[in-house]
């Protein structure tokens, strides 16, 4: 039974221990339990042992006790009959097993279980009809959900009793009956199932898609399912229910989550639902609760209940009900919480909004009744109070907690400061406070990149006549705000907005960019830089760590303009002010370019991804991120995904340039020099005397190293001339680093090599510097170093085919292949800063302060540094760079 399961994703463990216990001894009987929580996969389980038991010859009796069954029928005897007569032909059965079928269907009614006399008549004649099942060869009866059946240990003895294998599946757990306990006590062997791990659940969700699936919607699964992570039904239904609410799209043979900031929800009909819906409103009210921001503890639910008019036994019973079921858990301060997002986002959802903050009205105006010496910690006032939104009457009495309580937290959770100041805000109608907790709200959102909650602010202040502000200079600056937050959320400005603010240069600005045209740094500067010029400095200023990307466009920022990457440009202009958004489409056009600068290639990729995903109709940044997309693919030797990236964009497209050094390589990693130099300087010639091109020097370089490899030295000194033409016309540093690059590779200049690749190396531009220690070890009087690193960078890029140019270019110098132990690691500079941070004590939420990124983006650094290190704990990281030591480690 030993051969490959291609119709089961993962347990194979499970499937060898059951194989095992079956095959223990072919002489007796054996039962072998499958056990696991609901969505584990036992059916599908069963099913492959069916499969592989036909394979060997074995005769296999499927009985579903899971079906409709009368209250009577307390050992499923109905199920049993029904599954004999619907596969009697193929059972191999004894010729007198009709007549054992009819005699075990007159003894199957309710009088058969009224004494044990009948139930034992009704026992011996199963067994009997069990016993003329499989005429030749060894029998296995294969029991699907038996402890749907009050007495499974009676359900299966007939067949057992009969000499046969039998393999049961039942639930394990809260949920598992009385019965289920005995009959696993009785088991020759219990095979637990137990959550997928990582692996197979990529597999599976790759199978069920029927295409690789998205890293970034793989990542939304894991985060909204929590705990169900490894359960195959709840992961399936739940992508299931994505697919129906158009959440899911196709980009270029990869599944890919559209919009992955709204949340993930579980299907209506998931088992988790139906125990929160039997509890009825207690339930779902509990668990709105502890879904929301407000700390709820058992101390509160008398709280709770007065707020609904309900009893405390009978909220406190739900409570528990939830906490015994799985669905809540109590964290280390007493809190209630939801495991599961997407349960929370299906509740929620069901309740609806007007209901939800009824009930946080509700609760907070228990709260405000009560004696002072019962009142709650301000910050969960504050919070239900917030929670209830608009559903609570504006009350002066309450700006004071709410502003103070959103100072508290606007450094560590800046979306709760935010949803405490509007709340604020909102109750200091008629109050002078208004236009102070206005400004404050729109400085919080500005400095913390949250563009969306922006534009809706400011919408929602620029619509209402009452808190409009009459000066001028307080609607210009909202008008900014707002074109700020149009920019990168790529939505114009509505009409009525723009009328109650008034124009501004900035709106002007922003008009051009949506429409597609190209804005430069002076524009963007003039338009926003007086946005922040007045507003007061927060006490301690964080230290901005630049990315690697964001440092080039800064240097050059024309860059930033032809390519249409805002980021680093409004950095310049806000400084400290501005944040990098976490979502919303700048934030994932500039993720594609730092991810592809700084090495994380797969990162890049699911970016390009990601964008396209969204519906993004700037023609610009779709042509440059797939030119990127088919560059990757390129050199990962996805020959085909390159093809299918670089026919998306057409020949005539805004950057040829860029297209043809795409195209060059192509046909370069593919050995087609001549071929691969012809469609690179037809792609250069074409826009030869068009004002700076970003690209041009890329592909100088790349029609430099192909011309080298196929020995044209007409070619070679083509390519010198061109770029000797471009350093006097052009100038700047990057030019001066491409002039010295192919210096040194045609002149055979190792000098003039290495201080072209050191200006590399200053950008830390890791595909760049790949080429450049090509360039060197090509030159240099000692290779070795300098191919070492490209095939390191080749190798931390997940790039076999430049793995393989910087290989062969090895051998031919006589160079050995560096061994993968002692390898030396590069760290960007945010990556040394927060390894410094960690070895100061410093927790996540400290460091993404520190260094002015989001939490969350914390974490995939660290992923990175732990790979890259080879250890697995922030303590193991900390321990393997002290001193400067900063060498791969053993994990």
């Amino acid at each position: 039974m030993a051969r490959q399961r291609v119709d089961l994703v993962g347990r194979q463990a499970e499937l060898a221990a059951v194989t095992s216990a079956l095959s223990r001894d072919p002489r007796r009987a054996a039962l072998v339990v499958v056990r696991g929580a609901g969505g584990s996969g036992r059916s599908a389980v069963l099913a492959q042992v069916g499969r592989d038991l036909r394979a060997d010859q074995v005769t296999v009796l499927d009985i579903p006790f899971g079906v409709e069954r009368p209250d009577w029928d307390l050992f499923g005897a109905r199920a049993v009959l029904a599954a004999v007569r619907e596969q009697f032909e193929r059972i191999n059965a004894n010729p007198r097993l009709g007549a054992s079928i009819n005699a075990v269907s007159r003894l199957c009614t309710a009088d058969s279980y009224a004494s044990s006399a009948r139930q034992a008549g009704l026992l011996a004649e199963l067994t009997r009809m069990f016993s003329m099942i499989g005429a030749r060869g060894r029998v296995a009866v294969l029991a699907d959900n038996v402890d749907a059946v009050p007495w499974p240990v009676l359900a299966l003895a007939p067949a057992h009793r009969a000499g046969h294998l039998v393999v049961a599946t039942c639930l394990d757990g809260a949920h598992a009956p009385d019965g289920t306990a005995q009959l696993c006590a009785l088991a020759d062997q219990v095979v637990d199932l137990a959550p997928l791990p990582d692996a197979d659940v990529g597999d599976l969700l790759r199978q069920a898609a029927n295409m690789p699936v998205d890293a970034t919607l793989s990542r939304a699964l894991r985060t909204a399912l929590g705990p169900l992570h490894g359960n195959p039904g709840a992961l399936l239904s739940t992508l299931a229910r994505l697919r129906r609410d158009g959440r899911l799209v196709a980009v270029h043979n990869h599944l890919c989550l559209r919009d992955r900031s709204a949340p993930i929800a579980l299907p209506d009909e998931h088992p988790l639902l139906a125990e929160v819906g039997a509890l009825g409103g207690p339930g779902r009210d509990v668990v709105v609760l502890a879904a929301s921001a407000a700390a709820f503890t058992v101390d509160q639910v008398p709280v709770l209940a007065a707020a609904t008019g309900r009893s405390p036994d009978e909220c406190g019973a739900a409570l528990d009900r939830l906490v015994f079921a799985g669905v809540l858990d109590t964290d280390p301060s007493g809190r209630q919480r939801c495991r599961y997002p997407a349960l929370a986002a299906t509740v929620l959802a069901q309740a609806g909004a007007a209901a939800v903050r009824q009930l946080h009205r509700a609760v907070a105006t228990q709260l405000l009744a009560a004696p002072d010496h019962a009142r709650p910690e301000p910050a969960v006032l504050a919070d239900h109070v917030t929670a209830a939104g608009s559903a609570l009457p504006p009350s002066p009495d309450l700006v004071g907690l709410l502003h103070e309580e959103a100072v508290c937290v606007a450094d560590l959770d800046p979306d709760r400061a935010a949803n405490r100041y509007h709340a604020a805000w909102w109750h200091a109608q008629g109050s002078p406070e208004r236009a102070r907790l206005r400004d404050e709200l729109v400085r919080l959102l500005v400095r913390t990149g949250r563009h969306q909650r922006l534009a809706g602010f400011v919408a929602e202040v620029a619509t209402d006549p009452d808190a409009l502000p009459a000066d001028p200079a307080a609607r210009a600056e909202l008008a900014t705000a707002a074109a700020l937050a149009s920019i990168h959320c790529g939505q114009p400005v509505a009409a009525e907005v723009r009328a109650a603010l008034g124009e501004t240069e900035s709106l002007r600005c922003a008009d051009r960019w949506l429409a597609g045209e190209q804005v430069d740094a002076a524009e963007i500067t003039a338009g926003f830089a007086g946005l922040t010029a007045d507003w007061p400095r927060p006490a301690t200023t964080p230290t901005v760590t630049l990315g690697t990307w964001r440092r080039v466009l800064l240097a050059n920022p024309h860059l930033a303009g032809v390519l249409r990457d805002p980021v680093p440009v409004f950095e310049s202009a806000l400084g400290a002010d501005y944040r990098v958004p976490e979502t919303g489409p700048v934030a994932t056009y500039h993720r594609v370019f730092q991810d592809f600068v700084g090495g994380d290639w797969s990162g890049a990729l699911s970016a390009v991804r990601e964008l396209l995903a969204s519906g993004c109709q700037d023609q610009t940044w779709q042509t440059i991120v797939r030119l990127v997309a088919a560059e990757i693919c390129v050199w990962r030797g996805k020959d085909r995904r390159a093809a299918a990236w670089l026919d998306s964009v057409p020949r005539d497209c805004v950057f040829p340039v860029m297209r043809g050094w795409v195209e060059c390589g192509l046909h370069y990693r593919a050995g087609e020099l001549d071929t691969a130099l012809r469609v690179g300087w037809s792609a250069y010639l074409r826009t030869r005397h068009r004002a700076s091109d970003p690209m041009r020097r890329s592909l100088l370089l790349r029609l430099a190293l192909v011309a080298k490899e196929a020995g044209q030295q007409r070619a070679e000194r083509r390519v010198l001339a061109e770029v000797d033409t471009l350093y006097a016309r052009e100038g700047g540093v990057l030019v001066r680093e491409l002039a010295l690059l192919v210096r040194g590779l045609i002149g055979n200049d190792a000098a003039s090599a290495r201080v072209g690749e050191r200006l590399v190396r200053l950008r830390e531009h890791q595909p760049d510097l790949y080429w450049a220690c090509l360039v060197v070890g090509q030159v240099a009087a000692d290779p070795r170093p300098w191919l070492h690193e490209a095939y390191e960078i080749a190798d931390s890029l997940g790039a076999p085919r430049l793995r393989a140019k910087a290989r062969q270019l090895m051998e031919d110098l006589g160079v050995g292949v560096p061994s993968a132990r002692a390898r030396r690691v590069e760290f960007s500079g945010i990556e040394l800063r927060i390894i410094e941070l960690i070895q100061q004590g410093y927790t996540n939420r400290q460091i993404a302060l520190e260094v002015r990124i989001s939490e969350k983006t914390v974490e995939n650094h660290l992923t990175r540094l732990f790979l890259k290190v080879g250890c697995r704990t922030r303590h193991g990281l900390a321990a393997a760079t002290l001193g400067g030591q900063l060498e791969s480690v053993g994990a």
